[in-house]
This record gives structure tokens, C-alpha cells and sequence, in this order.
């Protein structure tokens, strides 16, 4: 299919509710941080996003090597959107981006761990909690503007 038997409407109807899905995810990721940064058990916080950025490397992997996405039916509409929007080319080449750079994020991450010991995190939740809440309010307002160029 190519991009003029799109809808554009469509297209951002689902980006729209694609935005809504990932949110709904971080706010369950945010909750999760601050019962465990308030219970004293950031060991436990800080060992389960390793696992979980090591299984978010692995899905985009995956996606970079099949080129079939893992997620909801929004998820791979909008992917398959993207790969013929942007060719497959520079669709691949931005997969590779994003795979490399969360594969780096997930050694740092990895590696702190190990360097420094899982007990030896100690999170103050409401300080600590500014950074993951700069990210998604960036994250949001990157995916609006996207949306928002999108022609027609």
C-alpha cells in the first residue's frame, strides 16, 4: 500500500491513540518508581528497568531484523505507515539509530549495576522523579509536532 491510499486523518487518529497507549504505559512506569522508591526497595526499581530496557533492546532488534514490529495493532499500523513514508532505506537506517543508541543505554545502565551494586542506590523519589518527567513531557510534545506535520 502506498502513502496516497492513506487517510491522513486516519493516520493521526492513530498516532493520536498510539500517544495515548505509550502514555498510559509511562504512567504506569512512574507509579511503579515511586512505590518503590518510597518503600525503600530501589534495588528492585533499578534491576527491573535493566531487564526491561535489555527486553526493549531485543524488540527492536527484532523489528530492525524482521521488520515486522511486537506491540498492539496501533503500534504495527503506524510502523508500517512510517516504513512506507519514509522508505524503507531511511526507515532502516532509523532503526539502526534507535537500536544503537538504546543497546549503549542498556551497557551504561548494565554496567553501572554491576560497578556499583544494586544496594547502593538510594532514590529520593521526588527529586529524583524531574528527569523521568522531562523525558516524557519531551516525548509528548516531539510526537504532537509529528503529528501536527503530518500533511492534509
Amino acid at each position: 500500500m502506498d502513502e496516497t491510499k492513506w487517510n491522513i486523518q486516519e493516520v493521526k487518529r492513530l498516532k493520536k491513540k498510539q500517544l495515548v497507549q505509550n502514555n498510559l504505559v509511562l504512567l504506569l512506569i512512574f507509579a511503579l518508581f515511586g512505590y518503590f522508591a518510597e518503600n525503600g526497595k530501589s534495588s528492585l526499581l533499578i534491576g527491573g528497568f535493566c531487564v526491561l530496557m535489555w527486553i526493549i533492546v531485543v524488540i527492536t532488534l527484532y523489528t530492525l531484523k524482521t521488520g515486522r514490529p511486537i506491540g498492539t495493532k496501533t503500534n504495527r499500523m503506524v510502523h508500517k505507515l512510517d516504513s512506507i513514508r519514509l522508505g524503507e532505506k531511511r526507515w532502516k537506517r532509523r532503526k539502526i539509530i534507535d537500536t544503537v543508541i538504546i543497546s549503549a543505554i542498556s551497557v551504561l545502565i548494565t554496567v553501572l549495576v554491576f560497578v556499583n551494586g544494586l544496594n547502593s542506590i538510594r532514590l529520593d523519589f521526588p527529586m529524583d522523579a524531574f528527569p523521568f518527567i522531562g523525558a516524557w513531557v519531551g516525548y509528548n510534545i516531539g510526537e504532537i509536532i509529528r503529528m501536527k506535520n503530518l500533511s492534509g
